[in-house]
């Protein structure tokens, strides 16, 4: 059963940001807070990463929306009713997917800096994305298309092994709840026939496409009702883990115009409303941007944004309660970098004890040596850490305790 953790928030409307745990989530809550939006953090226990910041006024505790989520619903109803909520700002998949079909419940209107049920299932349908970025002649990796579960037998038209196999949604509905899905590389033919046999999912549409080596790049964007209100470019510069995964060290960069005009004509055609990241991978040799995925909500390097100058969660909450928003007239800055501390520690680490066959690096990644020279680099110009802030320190405590006490039981 849900649990108000603070008492009194005050007569202004606050907001209410799901998945507290996540990064994204306190990127958000700094970002409303700063412009002086009071927070209600919400997430599945009592304490969690955003809930320790010193803006977040409230914290709400909920079931589990992948697990759960005609009770997430109702727990999110009713904290709109007991605390003065203007806008809900879901951080997660299975959060927006809720949140979105089930938003009359809520009170929420179709303006709400929500996309429509419709949009958000539309761009996390990898299979249909792909589909209508073909169609629109936005760039993908080479691609087969499985429709029927079964892969076919010659897939010599994508090149050599290693290849990508991607199910249609990083969430499938199983019974009544959510389950979350994975992006699998196989290394030879027993390897796809095996995944195919033995993974449900897979019997859903999915797609078997060319890996792709390159430099991850993405554009955010806020939208109302498919127009952009506000872009933004950046580059990944390390992840973990190393082949590829959750950026830990990013850049921001000049908006490309190809890959942005690629983004907006996608966010366009399907009538995009709120934030949305369109991730790209820049071909090495090539430099074609090639379409990964689109993220329908709030995404893991959001503080970069924020650093840079550019708050999006302000710009959502004006767009939710229907304030004038424009392009914002300064530029954001570029060559500002985001750091994830503890992020690029797993990634030393995974590149210190980890063979590169192990770890399915490309030709030419930086070696252990470069790579520890380079994670001591601490103090740069316009270098900024994600978490650890002097004016708001508790998420940087709250983080380090879970992290140490994961490694303890780790090897207990």
């Amino acid at each position: 059963m849900e649990t108000s953790i603070a008492s009194s928030i005050g007569s202004k409307g606050c907001v209410l940001v799901t998945d507290g745990d996540e990064r994204s989530a306190l990127a958000v809550t700094r970002g409303l807070g700063q412009a002086g939006i009071p927070v209600v953090v919400g997430a599945e226990t009592d304490s969690s990463l955003a809930g320790a910041s010193r803006y977040c006024v409230s914290r709400w505790r909920y079931p589990s929306p992948l697990t759960n989520p005609m009770q997430f619903i109702s727990s999110l109803a009713e904290a709109i009713r007991q605390l003065n909520i203007s806008a809900v700002m879901p951080v997660t998949d299975a959060s927006m997917q809720a949140v979105t079909e089930y938003r009359e419940r809520l009170g929420l209107s179709k303006t709400h800096g929500l996309p429509s049920w419709e949009s958000y299932n539309s761009v996390s349908d990898k299979y249909g994305l792909c589909h209508l970025a073909v169609e629109l002649g936005v760039p993908i990796p080479s691609t087969i298309f499985v429709e029927q579960g079964v892969p076919p037998a010659d897939t010599e038209v994508l090149g050599d092994y290693p290849l990508i196999v991607k199910p249609r949604r990083s969430l499938m509905s199983v019974n009544g709840h959510w389950a979350r899905t994975s992006v699998h590389r196989v290394g030879s033919r027993e390897e796809l026939n095996q995944l195919y046999r033995t993974v449900p999912y897979l019997r859903e549409p999915s797609l078997i496409q060319k890996c792709i080596e390159g430099e991850g790049q993405g554009v955010f964007a806020l939208c109302n009702a498919g127009d952009p209100v506000a872009l933004f470019a950046h580059r990944r510069l390390r992840e973990k883990p190393p082949s590829g995964g959750v950026s830990v060290l990013r850049e921001s960069i000049a908006l490309p115009k190809e890959m942005t005009d690629h983004a907006v004509r996608l966010l366009k055609k399907v009538g995009w409303h709120g934030v949305a990241m369109v991730e790209f991978k820049v071909e090495h040799g090539t430099g074609i941007p090639n379409l990964m995925e689109i993220n329908g909500r709030f995404w893991g390097s959001l503080q970069l944004a924020l650093d840079a100058g550019l708050n999006l969660p302000n710009l959502l909450y004006r767009l939710a309660v229907q304030h004038p928003v424009a392009m914002p007239a300064s530029t954001y800055r570029t060559g500002v970098r985001s750091r994830w501390l503890l992020g690029d520690l797993d990634h030393l680490l995974m590149r210190t004890f980890k063979s590169d066959e192990a770890l399915r690096l490309p030709s030419g990644y930086p070696s252990r040596l470069r790579s520890t020279t380079e994670f001591v680099h601490f103090w740069q110009k316009d270098l900024y850490y994600e978490i650890e802030r002097w004016d708001d320190l508790g998420p940087a405590r709250y983080e380090l305790q879970k992290y140490i006490r994961h490694l303890v039981k780790g090897h207990s």
